[in-house]
């Protein structure tokens, strides 16, 4: 039998595996990196050269003005259709080693990080790190992540924020984070973790992880591509649901993505980004969201809320206030 060629394997793996939710796919995907190290490194060129040509601006700039910012969530998914099918044509790999060669890698990646290092952000900014093993992290604003790399185990934990982690896989040297007394087992995947003011969630845009019980129980869940668990603040029970995982990880390109979400989650983003406690009126707590959000300073945050939603933001003693709009 012909051999296939590893970055051709590769590359129609890579394909397949797009918000793949069939769990077996992706053990079938894990096995053939396993078989042989050329197909891991075959796979992680193309992932990398994925996230070089994702890397291009866009054709035309944002708008900056409130109402121009506040994106329809139908154009906001139509404009992702043809992403994947990119890969499909002739020439593709060759032209984003071109733009991997052109931007090489974000500058604000730091490279080489040793064990038991603690990163953190502010409210000003997000950082990406690239772990010494081929991992690398996104941390949103107001997070702090402390990593150890051992020789048999590598861990995380997210003490506060929230992440995107895009796990290089190590069949003898699993990667799992801890965050808010809960442990996410990964198999070589990438995903979102939460962990905010007593809120828990996570979501997976590619691969498969599985998420530990709270304490007391006993119950593991396991996660594909294309979907998420999440646990308000206060709550007893988890919740998962099917996901679009570009949105749920749009906030790493600047934007906040709500599909019929509670407006507690705009507060607690609203939270995060402008440093401030939020409060959400009783009159409207039942009030679901859907739109998107340009990430902005603070006072841009506020006039894109209430051009969204029928609510106006009350600011009164270093705190905000969500309220009916009169």
């Amino acid at each position: 039998m012909a051999r296939v060629d590893p970055d051709e394997a590769a590359v129609e793996w890579f394909v397949r595996l797009q918000e793949c939710e069939d769990e077996q796919v992706w053990l079938d995907h894990l096995a053939w990196m396993e078989a042989d190290p050329a197909h891991a490194e075959a796979y992680a060129r193309v992932e990398r050269l994925w996230v070089a040509a994702d890397a291009l601006p866009a054709e035309a700039p944002v708008a900056s003005e409130a109402a121009a910012a506040v994106v329809s969530l139908d154009a906001h998914r139509a404009a992702k259709q043809s992403r994947v099918a990119r890969w499909w044509f002739p020439g593709v790999i060759a032209a984003a080693a071109s733009v991997a060669a052109v931007i090489g890698l974000p500058q604000f990646v730091h490279l080489g990080e040793p064990a038991g290092q603690t990163y953190r952000t502010d409210g000003a900014s997000m950082r990406v790190v690239a772990l010494a093993d081929g991992s690398r992290l996104t941390l949103n604003r107001n997070t702090e992540i402390v990593v150890k790399l051992g020789d048999s185990v590598r861990t995380a934990e997210l003490r506060s924020g929230e992440a995107v982690f895009d796990v290089h896989h190590e069949e003898k040297r699993p990667f799992t984070v801890s965050a808010a007394g809960r442990e996410v087992r990964v198999l070589g995947t990438e995903f979102d973790v939460l962990n905010q003011n007593g809120a828990f969630g996570v979501a997976v845009r590619r691969g498969l992880v599985s998420v530990s019980a709270p304490a007391g129980g006993t119950t593991v869940t396991r996660l594909p591509a294309g979907t998420a668990l999440h646990r308000a603040a206060g709550d007893t029970q988890d919740i998962v649901q099917t996901i679009a995982p570009d949105d749920a990880l749009a906030w790493v390109k600047g934007r906040l993505v709500y599909s019929d979400s509670p407006i507690e989650n705009v507060a607690r983003d609203l939270e995060r980004y402008t440093g401030t406690p939020v409060h959400v009126a009783p009159e409207i707590r039942s009030l679901h969201v859907s739109g998107v959000l340009t990430i902005g300073d603070p006072a841009a945050l506020d006039r894109q809320i209430e051009a969204l939603l029928p609510v106006r933001v009350e600011k009164v003693d270093g705190q905000r206030r969500l309220v009916r709009a009169p």
